[in-house]
């Protein structure tokens, strides 16, 4: 297949994402490197080498295209980002991540203490010891994505095949999983044909891969997503894992604060009354009572009350 050819094969099985992002507004710099395809012999190799069996739609990829790797940026004023990022490593690149170790101690940990977890949601996760797993993208070092292959547990009705030294092949599944910097597995999808469409479908976009995990996407990857990529952040916010409850909203306090802390001088400006020209003016007495004036502190302090006019009340005050 010559090279004009895997280009227009290639532009096929991209769904077009070449043209797509070349119209999107501001997005320059598509690039999309074109691969060679792998040799049937090198694959076999690969199998050989680890006695794995390549799944069909993987090995189908490496014999159209050994790798992926297309990238894109948007052109901001006088500068240009990169925003979208593809890649698959290619066969040679597609090694096993290191086994872990069950002789860890308390002083020296291995890997086989952090399968803590034999099932995420339902799924069985893999596991540093007896799972076999590749690197398909390194992910700029924010993670990986891999390919999984956990071994089936089958059971046999007897045990002569192992006494008369035969090996009974292994029956393995196999799986797509991300595993963030933290070493923690989060479950992406059962096939690798499933996760190119989903790499397909993200545009490649900044951390797409914690959309499927509980952490979630950062908040400049919702920047990128509602201007490239609307309708997919919808779908994965929808389907985002969120396993803590939603917090409640606080109880509003039945306590002013505004009120509490004014001081002497405020409350008595809000309690003395005004004129319609902004002066304080004198409270007004109610029709039909009067108000007498106390004529000394005694006669404050004792409550009592002298009435002005009166004879016998201030002949008796004189004595």
């Amino acid at each position: 297949m010559d090279g004009s050819k895997t280009r227009n094969y290639l532009e096929k099985m991209t769904i077009c994402i070449v043209s797509y992002l070349e119209k999107k507004s501001g997005v320059c710099q598509v690039k999309n490197d074109v691969k060679i395809p792998s040799e049937r012999a090198a694959i076999l190799m690969w199998e050989q080498k680890h006695s794995l069996l390549m799944p069909e739609d993987l090995k189908n990829f490496f014999m159209t295209s050994n790798g992926f790797h297309l990238t894109w940026s948007v052109k901001m004023e006088n500068s240009t980002i990169p925003v979208g990022h593809m890649h698959l490593n290619s066969v040679g690149q597609m090694l096993r991540l290191e086994n872990g170790s069950c002789e860890g101690t308390h002083i020296q940990p291995s890997l086989w203490d952090l399968d803590m977890d034999n099932e995420i949601n339902g799924r069985k996760a893999p596991s540093f010891v007896d799972s076999r797993i590749f690197e398909l993208d390194p992910c700029d070092g924010n993670g990986k994505v891999c390919l999984v292959f956990n071994e089936v547990q089958q059971e046999s009705d007897s045990g002569s095949d192992e006494d008369n030294g035969f090996h009974v092949p292994k029956d393995f599944v196999t799986e797509i999983w991300y595993l963030d910097r933290s070493l923690r597995w989060h479950y992406l999808c059962d096939s690798f044909l499933a996760y190119f469409r989903l790499m397909l479908m993200h545009l490649g976009l900044p951390h797409w891969h914690l959309a499927f995990t509980d952490i979630g996407l950062p908040p400049l990857s919702k920047q990128w997503f509602n201007m490239y990529a609307p309708i997919r952040l919808e779908v994965d916010t929808e389907g985002m894992i969120d396993p803590s409850p939603p917090p409640e909203a606080p109880a509003a306090s039945p306590l002013d604060p505004n009120k509490i802390f004014k001081g002497k001088s405020d409350r008595k400006k809000v309690n003395a009354p005004q004129n319609s020209s902004g002066t304080l003016s004198q409270p007004a007495t109610a029709p039909g009572k009067k108000k007498f004036p106390v004529t000394s502190a005694r006669s404050a302090n004792s409550g009592k009350q002298t009435v002005p006019g009166n004879p016998q009340v201030s002949a008796k005050s004189s004595r």
